[in-house]
């Protein structure tokens, strides 16, 4: 997207590069995508004081809850690469919306959620969704200011 005009002056080039987003439009897109990219860790995170009570809850071991948590990290290595490979062949837009719905949606069905086995399900389809967009926001943040 960069148009790149040269100017001889005195044999060295200066660079003009051009943008259709205004200097604002870029701040308010990098504040945007960054606040986004806040949930991924608080995602991870907030879940740890919670254990006890969620094994309680779901009448399980600590040792199970642990596996969610487990399930959770390993699907949050391998998400970046599934949807940055989604978002070069699709389009950054339509994958990181898709990725922010079912990560809505996995939350909100995450507190309805009434089976350890639901439970499992949906932190690993939380975690795709959320970790993966990481990769799309490095992207954003690279082209508002490469």
């Amino acid at each position: 997207m960069a148009n790149e005009k040269a100017s001889d002056g005195q044999g060295e080039e200066a660079l003009e590069k051009y943008s259709v987003f205004s200097t604002a439009n870029k701040w308010c897109i990098v504040a945007m995508v960054s606040y986004a990219a806040w949930f991924s860790t608080l995602t991870s995170f907030i879940y740890y004081p919670a254990i006890h009570q969620l094994a309680q809850t779901f009448a399980v071991s600590i040792d199970k809850i642990n596996l969610t948590i487990t399930s959770y990290m390993a699907m949050a290595t391998v998400a970046p690469t599934l949807l940055g490979d989604a978002a070069d062949v699709l389009g950054r837009r339509p994958v990181y919306m898709l990725a922010l719905s079912l990560y809505i949606g996995a939350n909100i069905a995450i507190v309805l959620s009434n089976s350890y086995a639901a439970l499992v399900g949906l932190r690993v389809l939380q975690a795709l969704a959320i970790s993966g967009k990481l990769t799309i926001q490095t992207a954003s943040w690279f082209t508002q200011y490469s």
